[in-house]
């Protein structure tokens, strides 16, 4: 299972980790925090089951 995107600032650069599956880390650096969540929430893993409609 993939774990949830990790945002950190570091040395004035946001830096975006993610952990795959086989335990590699992939790392992306963004100029801004939004730019760094906006990211995170593209690469966030999808749900196994679908939402319910009411």
């Amino acid at each position: 299972m993939t774990n949830l995107p990790v945002v950190t600032k570091e040395a004035d650069v946001w830096v975006l980790r993610l952990e795959r599956d086989n335990g590699q880390v992939q790392e992306y650096r963004c100029a801004t925090e939004s730019q760094a969540r906006a990211l995170a929430a593209l690469l966030k893993p999808k749900d196994d089951a679908p939402l319910a409609r009411s």
